[in-house]
């Protein structure tokens, strides 16, 4: 077998649809990650110096982590957030697996920006998909491309080994980045825990609505793909 031979989804047979039960408790999990990101952010100010585990715990984004960075021990800055960004992805993967074209459209709801090469890479039609999607594993995990290897039916152990790697190397870039301007970002965060007050309430006002925007949308959507 070929290197490009083993990024291509073999055929299966299908996957039943989840029951009404789980597929809402998959919804709920999801919206619980999402207000967990949310409620990280809005208290970066509060726990960058104090409680810098339990920020990156509820929140490892990009932002996060270049702050946090030099703040915990080297295997917790790996350890935690790895953990942190691969919480979402089977329950993406899940999605796309059972659902398929049902999961394309909802994935194109609720992230209109990826409507396009979502569309795009899981109908078929572009010959170069499945090796597309192996590299947008390894370089950037995120949930519409776990749902979209959910779609073309990515073998799971390919897709978790990519996806792991690829988290992997990305906090070590972080971690790399952040070192080599560990002054800019000393004063950067002086500059947020100084203003503490006012960054908290901005934030939570602002990821207030997000939440409840993103929420609704979740559980609209957990009836369209339960079917009639």
């Amino acid at each position: 077998m070929t290197p490009d031979d083993a990024v291509v989804a073999q055929p299966r047979p299908p996957v039943a649809p989840f029951s009404k039960p789980t597929l809402v408790a998959v919804f709920v999990a999801i919206g619980l990650l999402i207000a967990a990101n949310n409620i990280g952010f809005a208290n970066l100010a509060r726990w960058v110096d104090d409680q810098p585990v339990r920020l990156l715990a509820f929140n490892s984004t990009n932002k996060i982590l270049i702050t946090v960075a030099g703040r915990v021990p080297e295997w917790v800055f790996f350890a935690v957030p790895l953990l942190r960004l691969l919480a979402p992805d089977p329950l993406f993967y899940a999605l796309g697996v059972r659902y398929r074209d049902v999961a394309v459209r909802w994935g194109s709801d609720l992230y209109p920006g990826a409507k396009d090469w979502l569309t795009e890479l899981t109908s078929g039609a572009n010959p170069g998909a499945h090796r597309t999607l192996a590299i947008l594993t390894f370089v950037a995990p995120n949930n519409p491309v776990c749902l979209a290897a959910g779609v073309i039916r990515m073998p799971p152990r390919l897709f978790w080994g990519l996806n792991i790697a690829g988290t992997l190397t990305r906090i070590a870039l972080i971690r790399l980045l952040a070192a080599l301007f560990a002054d800019q970002l000393d004063w950067l965060v002086e500059a947020i825990v100084s203003s503490q007050s006012w960054f908290t309430r901005i934030a939570l006002v602002v990821l207030a609505v997000y939440t409840v925007v993103q929420v609704k949308r979740l559980a609209g959507s957990a009836d369209d793909l339960n079917g009639p």
